[in-house]
């Protein structure tokens, strides 16, 4: 990854039917500039389709092994994984990293790319805050569909640590009502702490939903994160705009209790 400016990344560690064809379709889409790098455990078998060979030996898509115990059992797993400076570290030298999750998708038809986000620190889908009252789940941008500064998001996991602040009780484990950041997912946390940083770059709701969609609507976004999940009566415009949506799995990567609103990966 020598010459690589930017790079996308997906951790995913489940033989999921629909990830290779979602691979070749973000892979299409972002372009040749935009390598995507696999975080998968070693014995994870993927299929042996020819244009996903053809992409791995062009270098469009590579594999890269998780640390050996890795399981995504709860959400705080994952905002372990991405809270150390391993992660960053094997994305280097990229100076900016594009995270996707299998429930995500970006859309061909967007008159948008990727590039036109890269003065941003880290830009996601908008996370709905409530103009009043204390209803809302936290402020920041979702990281399911994400893209981040590598170098600044490695300095911050270099100067502070989201699994000791979570052992010190400095990180609230109730489920996120609220309309501040809730910390104990690793975008929150993010946010949080780049908020605090001089110079940085954050975009507003508004330019952030146009990025990608979640909880706040915007009708041509550039990508969705758990469209069906949180947009249920808008999935016929959704389909008109973005019908490769179906790609996208509706199994989550961690799974949620009862409340499928509850909390968010």
């Amino acid at each position: 990854m020598a010459s690589v400016k930017n790079v996308a990344a997906i951790i995913e560690d489940r033989p999921l039917s629909n990830l290779v064809p979602l691979l070749l379709h973000f892979s299409s889409v972002l372009g040749p500039d935009w390598p995507i790098v696999l975080f998968t455990p070693g014995n994870n078998l993927l299929n042996h389709s020819i244009p996903f060979q053809r992409a791995l030996e062009e270098g469009r898509i590579r594999v890269h092994e998780l640390p050996e115990n890795t399981h995504f059992t709860n959400h705080a797993a994952v905002s372990e994984l991405l809270t150390v400076p391993w992660f960053w570290e094997q994305l280097a030298p990229a100076g900016h990293v594009l995270m996707f999750q299998a429930d995500s998708i970006i859309c061909a038809n967007s008159d948008v790319r990727m590039d036109d986000f890269l003065q941003y620190d880290f830009v996601g889908a908008p996370i709905d805050v409530p103009v009043g009252g204390t209803a809302g789940h936290g402020e920041g941008f979702n990281g399911g569909l994400s893209l981040r500064n590598r170098s600044m998001t490695l300095d911050i996991v270099n100067k502070f640590s989201w699994q000791g602040e979570k052992d010190e009780g400095k990180i609230n484990q109730d489920p996120c009502v609220t309309k501040v950041p809730c910390l104990k997912f690793e975008d929150q946390w993010f946010y949080s702490k780049m908020k605090e940083i001089e110079g940085v770059s954050l975009p507003s709701q508004d330019v952030a939903a146009t990025f990608a969609v979640e909880t706040v609507w915007y009708d041509n976004p550039l990508g969705y994160h758990q469209v069906q999940r949180w947009n249920a009566d808008k999935m016929d415009q959704v389909a008109q705009w973005c019908p490769e949506y179906k790609m996208a799995t509706t199994d989550l990567l961690v799974k949620h209790g009862k409340d499928p609103k509850a909390e968010e990966t």
